[in-house]
């Protein structure tokens, strides 16, 4: 099953894009990441782009290993991350759109599932933006600060999942957020992931 934002239900239909079988078949667009396990692509959708993740699970120690995080028991990967970008959008908070998720399962077990989200204009990673000279980070403090606020960590908070639309770095997008949540007593975790990468800039 697909569960779509409803504002793009109409945009992913009139793409053939409405089922989680039809988001497997797609191969058009162009791929970022294609592993045994992963794959992310960059699709255009008349004037809006999106990012399609799918995942497969190609053998049992994938379910073992995550019998309690989705692939048997819990929220799949997927979903944490739908949820979790649409309340850091509802909180104000500039993220990736999410677009729609699904899952597709067998005797209960997670064979597969995809994530859908807007692709951000002109987006950068905010290491090479630093790398190019950048280093007026001031409002990503203040945007951490306001996450933190909410009692939610990112819990992979490096760079190369914060991305900024343009040169400037007045507004940042937090990514890949399915490991997040709320977790009292761990903001240090995150402030150590952005600081991790600091020295070699």
């Amino acid at each position: 099953m697909l569960s779509t934002a409803k504002d793009w239900q109409p945009l992913l239909r009139a793409h053939g894009l409405d089922t989680v079988a039809a988001v497997y078949a797609l191969n058009t667009g162009q791929v970022f990441t294609h592993t045994r396990t992963t794959e992310v692509r960059r699709v255009e959708l008349g004037d809006r782009a999106v990012f399609i993740k799918k995942y497969w699970v190609t053998k049992p120690s994938q379910i073992i290993s995550g019998i309690t995080r989705g692939a048997v028991f819990g929220k799949s990967k997927v979903r944490r991350e739908y949820e979790n970008l649409s309340r850091l959008r509802a909180w104000g908070l500039d993220a990736a759109a999410p677009v729609a998720y699904g899952e597709e399962r067998r005797a209960g077990c997670l064979v597969r599932s995809c994530l859908i989200s807007e692709a951000i204009p002109d987006a950068r990673g905010l290491h090479v933006l630093i790398r190019e000279g950048h280093r007026n980070v001031a409002k990503l403090a203040d945007y951490v600060r306001r996450l933190h606020e909410h009692h939610f960590i990112h819990c992979d908070l490096f760079w190369r999942n914060i991305l900024v639309s343009g040169n400037s770095l007045d507004r940042f997008y937090l990514i890949d957020a399915h490991k997040g949540g709320y977790r009292r007593g761990c903001r240090a975790d995150d402030l150590a992931a952005l600081d991790a990468p600091a020295p070699a800039f």
